[in-house]
């Protein structure tokens, strides 16, 4: 069973494990929130081997007031108050629900730390504490999923304005921490945008209260002198986190296991999972910073492991449960079933252009084609419709192909007046078993 037992590890484990005794939080959720904070803090000198930044994005999944998801922020922040605590009162935004403001904050951080004897800082810890509110409004923009998915990755993201012209920031430094319920979760995270990939960026876990203490309890904080050394240690210089090779060892090991885990899932729920392994190596590599080393311990993957192995349980439970909740709602369409509903509305046939109009906000033309690849029954092509102009992609639903069943037939033998019995056809059926969520 994976407790908080498990996945602890280096000064900032114990730093947590020791608060405890005087928080009602849940300590995985201190765990997460701690992890997301400390991580967005070293990212700015703190790499992985594969040049990607070590921030670790993390969400809260609990019930209103039981959940105690803010006593778990609230205990991370306390902890970390005396390390990184000018970090968070200085870089901490929330509210972001568009991807022009999410380049626009990035950008504006790093102009302001232009010229600075320590050099440029773009670093951001964005807190929703009311996630569900900003996801609505997040909906409404089409460009955020794509520029919030590639900030996780460490790629350069840009807007074009017409008052400031082109936007853009060359090495996002952004942290990210979140607060949901689960049924805020079943009604605002919708599988086509986890089927799109910007979910699996994310590591939720459930929380719950881990007991009851007295109106006039006061917080005991530790000693985290350790967690400062180790901060001190990470902005003095730029260091590159490697696995040793035992380490190597086991994260190959894991990565076949969620692998494997993946093939027995359903796509949308394998959908969430998909990052799982580089979630490993991030978590392991501010575990191993913390405590100063650039080496990647075995145990610090173990304890990784366990952290991501919590938050892939947890995944599955909220899809299962926003699944049996929402039995009698109107299913959510697939990708494939929006495209087809738009082309019958064409007559079977229309421009990409013409297409992409009414699923604004839902696919892309990036997202049209990759769907498109993969339909037997839409066929596409290119085609110039006019005098001037770049030919437009043309996509057609036409019907697929029937599967050929050889048609039994009687010969009758007019020389001798009898029927020929002849063998019985064979006809494949095919038992098709989709897992249900």
């Amino acid at each position: 069973m994976t407790t908080f037992e498990t996945m602890k590890y280096g000064p900032l484990g114990d730093a947590v494990e020791a608060a405890m005794p005087t928080s009602e939080a849940d300590p995985i959720g201190v765990w997460a929130a701690s992890l997301s904070l400390y991580s967005a803090a070293i990212s700015r000198r703190i790499r992985t081997e594969d040049r990607r930044p070590v921030v670790v994005w993390t969400v809260l999944a609990g019930r209103s007031a039981i959940g105690r998801k803010g006593y778990a922020l609230g205990t991370a922040t306390a902890i970390l108050g005396r390390s990184i605590g000018g970090f968070i009162h200085s870089r901490k935004r929330s509210g972001v629900a568009s991807g022009p403001s999410l380049v626009d904050m990035l950008a504006g951080l790093e102009l302001d730390t232009m010229g600075a004897d320590g050099g440029i800082d773009g670093r951001c810890m964005l807190l929703e504490e009311e996630w569900a509110s900003v996801l609505k409004t997040q909906k409404k923009c089409a460009k955020f999923s794509t520029l919030f998915r590639t900030a996780w990755d460490g790629k350069p993201i840009s807007n074009r304005t017409k008052k400031d012209g082109l936007q853009s920031v060359a090495q996002p430094l952004l942290g990210f921490h979140a607060h949901i319920t689960p049924g805020e979760w079943a009604k605002y995270v919708s599988s086509s945008e986890a089927l799109g990939g910007s979910y699996n960026r994310l590591l939720p876990v459930l929380v719950e209260r881990s007991k009851m203490l007295p109106y006039n309890n006061k917080w005991q904080l530790p000693d985290t002198s350790a967690i400062r050394d180790a901060y001190d240690w990470a902005l003095e210089e730029d260091r590159v986190m490697r696995f040793s090779p035992e380490a190597g060892e086991r994260f190959d090991e894991i990565r076949a296991l969620v692998e494997d885990r993946m093939a027995e899932l359903p796509e949308l729920l394998a959908s969430y999972m998909e990052r799982s392994a580089e979630q490993v190596q991030r978590v392991a590599a501010v575990l191993s910073a913390t405590e100063m080393e650039e080496a990647i311990s075995r145990d610090a993957v173990e304890a990784a492991w366990n952290f991501v192995s919590y938050s892939m349980a947890s995944v599955e439970k909220l899809v299962k449960d926003a699944a049996n909740n929402n039995e009698g709602a109107k299913p959510m369409k697939t990708p494939e079933d929006m495209v087809r509903e738009v082309l019958a509305r064409y007559g079977g046939k229309a421009k990409s252009s013409d297409l992409l109009r009414p699923l604004w906000g839902k696919l892309n033309a990036a997202a049209l084609k990759e769907t498109v690849e993969g339909m037997d029954d839409v066929r596409t092509w290119s085609e110039r419709t006019g005098s001037r102009g770049a030919p437009s992609i043309m996509y057609e639903l036409i019907e697929a192909e029937e599967p050929q069943v050889e048609a039994q037939v009687i010969e009758f033998d007019h020389r001798k007046s009898k029927v020929k019995p002849i063998p019985e056809p064979r006809v494949a059926v095919s038992n098709i078993f989709e897992g249900l969520i």
